[in-house]
């Protein structure tokens, strides 16, 4: 999963695990399936507002050894 998506965006993955678990027999596909869902349906009701998209954290710098 990805931290970077809008409101909009995690509720279409909620409602694609929710079709992909409705169509496999296999049990624990169909549960991943549901946990999924489940997981992008709370992201969208506490995380991602307004389509506004969370900053990726990168380094400021990076530390390379001294070679001399």
């Amino acid at each position: 999963m990805t931290n970077a998506l809008t409101r909009e965006e995690c509720l279409e993955r909620a409602k694609m695990h929710e079709q992909l678990a409705a169509t496999t027999a296999d049990a624990s596909a169909r549960m991943m399936h549901h946990a999924m869902a489940a997981e992008f349906r709370r992201r969208a009701e506490t995380g991602a507002d307004d389509g506004i998209r969370q900053a990726v954290s990168r380094p400021m710098m990076e530390l390379v050894p001294n070679v001399a």
